[in-house]
């Protein structure tokens, strides 16, 4: 009870957890607020017992009505058309924040107070709702026009307004609800910048006045640093992420080391050190010192973007600074309760991001744990012990929530963290911080600064590249269940308690906890003996196929991995980040169903859009087999990928036809197309792809690739085809494909269509379409139902889609 504020702090984020379980209206969770907080009262007041229970049930109430009231309140004022097709519109409002232009595509955030849809009477009212806007760019000058918005402007905009994607596929990015947690309804698209006219301009705000500051920081930094660190500088000490090389990115999220290129409690501490250092020696006092860097820590938190874990860590050392001037004791917990109090206050959905959950969780780990644990270890010199102890306790710390919501871990992250992170914070950062302010009066005088960290990131960089190219470190895993988790948190209090000597024999109980950890988190990796079921998801990639079939075993088939046609494109096009398939959709998928290698992968054929995502699954996973088809490569992407893929030791095979193969009891597949090439004809891809036939305890599915009419002519002539139950449709539902006669030899049961919203093509054709219907055939399109999954156990065949 010496910390209140901790206990209401906890009480009201179980509340808000408690809400998104149980959702119950704001005025019943009032109504149990007033009624506990008056019980709890008069308990209290009569025998002096009971304010622990009564703040934390209280709190937890008063957070439940918290989140009721504002969720019922999170809506969309921009009329719901009756369709769910896109809607074109007429916008009015002001720019809401700095566009971002990435090559050859904008976005502008809009806050829209009028709006006027095609085809109706009269414009609506829309009292401030924000909308962010795709923009198509079309030249350099399109991307200096959009460059030269800012905040304020009032804006008339036609766009085609659409509702945002929820997850397309099971481990997919969940947009709709992203967005919706930042009280975001609709995403629009603008097919031009001459689409957008500037109604008018107001006079410089204070928003105005940051963004400009903002911008002449990051172009001190392009100034002093070269090319290949200036990016990383940007994002390290300005928070503006999106000038980091995507390469190095990805690198860092490998390996756990993300959380250096987003500003956080890390940053703040060393921003707040260097300017105490720099004070403190031209003769400032120490409490005039920690009152000017109370007044400066929300101006670095507004310029470096104010996302929670900075305002955490500006709350918390505001409040430490307060206690220096009042020379009062300093409760670090209090203090972060109060900033999760706060915090929670002001915005309950911040409780669901996944900075805002690292950020208090390592935090408050790093507050209890370090001492303990530093004082278990080894070695003689306390300081080594509290360095070995810091990323240790991090990493206990954060583990279930990066598994949780990124699907894997790195075995290195631990020894990485343990050096990276001591010599980004003592060197780089504030070598970087000296280059800015010395740049800031003259670009030469940075140059020192910036060349002696520039020296370190290139070091940093270095080792970062070549370790987060090993496949071996990395561990992936299905997200962990509540339960779980609960459990796992309460092992770490367990080992918390015991190093702390809080209970008898604390020895015996610190080796039984640390074993007892050690044994729930191989838990996560260990199969344990389940009820057969045989899985195929068919991914949403777009234009593209790509599936994924697991067997009971484990073993792991991926057949083909999408792809994109690629074009030639301009320098100024490039974006950050391209979408690739095998990146985006398919590699995420395989991380979150927990798949540590591809046991088969068959390659239907070489076109781009089956095999272009390969190159990333090549890159991450180990693939054990491949199976493709007798025929010579024929593309350069297609012999990339076979080179890559030999390198990488897979074994490379061409199936017999006609062999049924056993691949574990009671499932088995035959191979039942392409034969060997005939008359030296290489000018027919789509025919080339191999097709094969799953049988899975009395189930088939006929798997096709993009065979068309006249490859299946072929397997008919050659083969007494069974009957099936679920056929992959070949070739995207092509009008080429999928015959009358090919539909009544296998008389599918289930038809599942691997094709692109808005294709090009006019994929699947109307007639493909009917020919399945006519035969009674059920349906399903990636395009409309996301990634498709059926189930096969024995007596039991069931199908499910991401979207209805």
């Amino acid at each position: 009870m010496q910390r209140p504020i901790l206990i209401i702090a906890l009480g009201w984020l179980a509340g808000i957890a408690a809400n998104s379980f149980y959702s119950f209206s704001w005025g019943w969770s009032a109504a149990g607020l007033l009624i506990t907080g008056a019980t709890g009262g008069i308990w209290f007041y009569l025998r002096r017992k009971g304010l622990f229970l009564c703040l934390f049930f209280s709190s937890l109430l008063a957070g439940m009505t918290q989140m009721a009231w504002v969720d019922q309140r999170n809506v969309s004022h921009i009329p719901t058309p009756s369709t769910k097709k896109p809607v074109f519109a007429k916008l009015t409002g002001e720019v809401a924040e700095p566009p971002k232009v990435d090559g050859d595509r904008g976005t502008l955030m809009v806050q829209v107070s009028r709006l006027h849809i095609q085809g109706t009477n009269k414009p609506v009212f829309v009292p401030g709702e924000r909308v962010p806007l795709s923009i198509r760019l079309m030249s350099p000058e399109d991307q200096e026009r959009l460059d030269r918005l800012r905040r304020g402007i009032r804006l008339g905009v036609e766009a085609e307004l659409y509702r945002p994607d929820p997850a397309r596929n099971p481990g997919g990015f969940d947009d709709r609800r992203y967005l919706y947690q930042l009280g975001i309804h609709w995403r629009g698209t603008v097919s031009s910048i001459k689409d957008i006219s500037i109604l008018e301009v107001p006079p410089p705000s204070w928003d105005d006045v940051m963004d400009v500051l903002r911008l002449r920081l990051g172009s001190t930094l392009d100034a002093v640093y070269p090319a290949e660190t200036a990016g990383l500088m940007r994002g390290m000490l300005l928070g503006e992420r999106w000038e980091v090389p995507w390469t190095v990115e990805a690198d860092f999220i490998r390996l756990g080391l993300v959380h250096l290129l987003a500003i956080s409690g890390l940053h703040v501490g060393v921003f707040a050190g260097c300017l105490y250092f720099v004070l403190t020696r031209v003769g400032v006092t120490r409490e005039k010192t920690a009152l000017i860097i109370i007044f400066a820590l929300p101006f670095y938190a507004v310029l470096t973007g104010a996302g929670a874990p900075v305002i955490r860590s500006v709350i918390m050392a505001s409040l430490a600074l307060t206690a220096v001037i009042l020379r009062r004791w300093k409760d670090t917990l209090s203090f972060w309760g109060a900033a999760l109090w706060g915090m929670l206050c002001w915005n309950p959905y911040q409780a669901f991001q996944p900075g805002f959950q690292l950020s208090f969780v390592v935090t408050l780990a790093l507050l209890v744990g370090v001492g303990p644990v530093s004082r278990c270890l080894p070695f003689s010199m306390p300081g080594v012990n509290q360095l070995l102890a810091v990323p240790l306790v991090a990493q206990a710390a954060s583990f279930p929530l990066l598994v949780y919501h990124f699907h894997e871990i790195s075995l290195l992250s631990w020894f990485l963290n343990l050096w990276v992170v001591p010599a980004v914070s003592l060197l780089v950062i504030p070598l970087g911080l000296a280059a800015l302010g010395l740049g800031l009066i003259h670009p030469a005088l940075g140059w020192l600064p910036a060349g002696i960290s520039h020296f370190l990131l290139k070091g940093i960089l270095f080792v970062t590249s070549a370790v987060g190219k090993w496949k071996g470190p990395q561990l992936h895993s299905a997200p962990p269940s509540l339960g779980w988790m609960v459990a796992y948190g309460a092992i770490l209090v367990y080992i918390a308690v015991s190093l702390a000597k809080r209970v008898p024999r604390s020895g015996v109980h610190r080796w039984i906890s640390l074993i007892l950890l050690s044994v729930w988190i191989l838990g996560l990796w260990i199969p344990f003996p389940g009820r057969k079921e045989l899985q195929i998801t068919f991914l949403d990639v777009g234009q593209g196929d790509s599936a994924v079939i697991e067997t009971p075993s484990g073993q792991v088939i991926l057949i083909d991995g999408g792809g994109s046609l690629s074009f030639g494109e301009e320098s100024w096009e490039r974006r950050r980040k391209p979408r690739e398939v095998g990146e985006d959709v398919v590699v995420p998928f395989l991380k979150a169903r927990g798949i540590q290698r591809i046991d088969w992968l068959v390659m239907t054929h070489g076109d781009a859009d089956h095999i272009g995502g390969l190159k990333a699954v090549a890159e991450q996973l180990p693939v054990s087999r491949v199976i493709r088809n007798p025929h010579p490569t024929r593309t350069s992407l297609e012999r990339e990928l076979m080179d890559r893929l030999r390198r990488s030791g897979s074994t490379v095979f061409t199936a017999p036809l006609g062999i049924r193969w056993t691949l574990e009891p009671g499932v088995s597949w035959q191979f039942l197309h392409p034969g060997p090439l005939q008359h030296g004809r290489l000018d027919q891809t789509n025919n080339d792809s191999v097709v094969f036939l799953l049988t899975a305890y009395g189930y088939r599915v006929m798997m096709t690739g993009d065979i068309e009419e006249k490859g299946e002519k072929t397997m008919l002539r050659h083969w007494d085809l069974p009957a099936v139950d679920v056929l992959k449709v070949a070739h995207h539902g092509s009008a080429t494909s999928t015959s009358e006669g090919w539909l009544d030899a296998i008389r599918p049961r289930m038809a599942v269509v691997s094709v692109g919203r808005n294709n090009r093509f006019g994929h699947p054709a109307p007639e493909v379409i009917r020919r399945l219907r006519d035969r009674d055939i059920t349906v399903l399109r990636t395009d409309r139902n996301g990634a498709v999954t059926v189930r096969m156990q024995p007596g039991k065949i069931a199908v499910e889609s991401m979207l209805p």
